[in-house]
């Protein structure tokens, strides 16, 4: 008996030690379900415009895009660029670094922010206009008119005044007025890392190697999760998730949104619904299995995602007492084992065949809340675990 108590304390201990590991972890997934992609590259193409006895140098300024999200439907966001241009009025000039252009959506009122010499100017002008259109999995914005705002007009007065050498007296004291035009922003070219993914499209369905058993399915009956035999059921989906297959063994769960790069390189799709493991009893079980937390414990994983950059089918796992922790990995995906393809036409995501196999942190949790009933070390769940396959059909993206 207090063999068995040893065994549960230390049980709970590692259960707490796996909770704090996977709590510690952060999720690197794109959740957002809606709006717009975040951006990789693209440019910012300016002709400028003198007015107001305002010089700016030179005419056109190509800004490459370093960071930033625009819908590429209706053309919202903000992009950071880098460069900026001069402005002279007499002798006097001054240096202006443009740092970003927040944009309306479909044409609607946006703003430049800008640094004036060392001093930083949100809303230094003001973006009106502008039509969108699709370029490849980006956007194109084109025709923005720029205008100089009220804090820009303030922030060019202040570096511009006060000038020495010939033209001071002519330029000092002068207040450059708001509304003088900036000029024309000929284009806004986007370059997406990931693409949004239509929500309510396709499904990931993950194939559990049952037939013959494969090396996670054949462990569970040895911590008492009997997944066709048992009372109560062992291995169960969570609504709208749903089974097929013999013995149930094919889980389908419908795509509720994410994003993903076409080539792959980044986003996260994600699913609806999820999974739950509980302890059962079975003829199939050890004799017993009372090592452990009582039958009918059990462990959820919801959200069940597909993480292409990270390489992971990741879950929101629910602990037997109510706590949920962080986004986490539940496997490893090796996508060499399948096959992966976008079709630009009908940009309809695809994955097919793609091996899933236990994550290092995922491994721990199971072993602590579903104890080993069995007397072979072999039989604990290993990080990497064979669980089966995966299948990304019918996602589209944006």
């Amino acid at each position: 008996m207090r063999g068995i108590t040893e065994r549960h304390g230390r049980g709970r201990r590692s259960a707490a030690l796996a909770a704090a590991a996977l709590a510690s972890l952060l999720a690197f997934s794109g959740t957002a379900i809606a709006g717009p992609d975040d951006l990789k590259g693209g440019s910012v193409v300016i002709q400028l415009q003198n007015s107001g006895g305002l010089k700016l140098k030179p005419k056109a300024l190509t800004l490459p895009i370093a960071s930033g999200s625009v819908d590429p439907v209706d053309g919202s966001g903000t992009v950071q660029v880098i460069g900026g241009f001069k402005a002279k009025r007499g002798k006097a000039k001054v240096a202006v670094k443009i740092t970003a252009l927040t944009l309306g959506a479909n044409g609607g009122r946006g703003s430049i922010t800008a640094k004036v010499n060392k001093d930083f100017v949100p809303n230094f002008g003001t973006l009106t206009g502008g039509t969108v259109a699709r370029a490849g999995w980006g956007a194109t914005i084109s025709n923005i008119k720029a205008t100089l705002a009220g804090k820009g007009a303030k922030a060019l007065s202040k570096a511009l005044s006060g000038k020495k050498g010939k033209g001071a007296k002519k330029s000092a004291g002068r207040k450059v007025k708001a509304g003088l035009p900036l000029g024309t922003i000929v284009s806004v070219t986007t370059d997406p890392s990931a693409v949004e993914v239509v929500p309510g499209t396709g499904e990931l369905v993950l194939h559990t190697q049952a037939v013959p058993p494969g090396p996670f399915v054949s462990k569970l009956s040895q911590h008492c999760i009997d997944p066709v035999l048992g009372t109560p059921a062992g291995v169960t989906p969570i609504a709208p998730a749903t089974t097929s297959g013999v013995g149930g063994a094919d889980y389908h769960f419908p795509v509720a949104g994410g994003s993903a790069a076409p080539d792959f390189s980044a986003g996260e799709v994600i699913t609806a619904g999820g999974q739950t493991l509980t302890k059962n009893s079975s003829p199939l079980n050890p004799s017993g299995c009372s090592n452990g937390p009582p039958v009918g414990t059990n462990l959820q994983s919801t959200d069940i995602s597909v993480a292409f950059g990270l390489g992971t089918l990741q879950s929101i796992p629910t602990l037997p007492g109510g706590t949920t922790l962080p986004r986490a990995p539940l496997a490893t995906i090796d996508f060499s084992t399948g096959s992966r393809s976008v079709d630009p036409n009908t940009k309809i995501l695809t994955v097919t065949g793609a091996e899933v196999k236990l994550a290092s942190l995922a491994a721990p949790l199971l072993n602590a809340t579903f104890p080993n009933e069995s007397t072979d070390p072999s039989n604990d769940f290993a990080t990497g675990d064979l669980i089966g396959t995966i299948d990304l059909t019918g996602v589209k993206l944006r």
